[in-house]
């Protein structure tokens, strides 16, 4: 073998045993992969409770897991307005109006909606009417609000029993926190609006509904 050749087989070699070298520091780790980021941290899970319409079953989930396909969820927070009105009561607080009268039937109570949406043209026939009948706004006020302002044409608000059953109402009132419901007025057994989070606690009740109106003349917050 001429001397050209030795080289020539020595720097082969030379360059093999580099590559195992480097193939082999690879297979032990030794030569480090770029870091990566770190996965989020999921989000702390709130309670969530889940309302089967075929069984009435009420389950308790959380915000991580949500509810199963057949479960309708009671939502985990105060519900608020749309942006857009809308034509019909609102779907969570229909779902939470359900799960509350399968506990009260459970309990020996019969609670139904006798009124939930209205338009907005109902809802103005209604304050006109009560105009007529209290003789000014301001007192028609304490019992039904203008139709810009109201949460009934905003599907988020409900009168349960109203005029007939009160004992079976006030187990709505005891119990209705538990599904996120809350009676508003203290001069309105009937009135109930979803303003907590399934699970909290019920604010104290305003006097009537005009106290919601002089809280909140733009209608952001009131009630009725």
């Amino acid at each position: 073998m001429s001397k050209e050749q030795s080289r020539f087989l020595l720097g082969v070699i030379a360059y093999l045993s580099l590559v195992f070298y480097i193939f082999g520091l690879a297979g032990t780790g030794s030569v480090q992969d770029p870091v990566s980021a770190p996965a989020p941290a999921p989000a702390p899970a709130t309670e969530l409770l889940c309302f089967n319409l075929e069984s009435k079953v009420l389950r308790a989930s959380d915000s991580n897991l949500g509810c199963l396909l057949e479960e309708e969820s009671l939502g985990d927070s105060p519900i608020k307005h749309e942006d857009i009105r809308p034509n019909a009561l609102n779907p969570i607080v229909e779902v939470r109006f359900l799960a509350a009268q399968a506990a009260a039937k459970a309990a020996g109570f019969s609670i139904r909606i006798t009124s939930g949406f209205r338009s907005q043209a109902l809802q103005e026939k209604l304050f006109g009417d009560a105009i007529k009948k209290y003789g000014s706004e301001e007192e028609a006020s304490k019992w039904v609000l203008p139709k810009d302002i109201s949460h009934h044409p905003w599907g988020t608000a409900i009168d349960v029993n109203y005029p007939g059953d009160k004992t079976a109402v006030k187990w709505l009132e005891d119990n209705g926190s538990l599904f996120g419901l809350c009676r508003v007025y203290e001069n309105e057994w009937w009135h109930f609006e979803p303003i907590i989070a399934p699970g909290d606690t019920c604010p104290a009740m305003m006097v009537n509904a005009l106290e919601s109106l002089e809280q909140s003349p733009t209608g952001a917050n009131d009630s009725n």
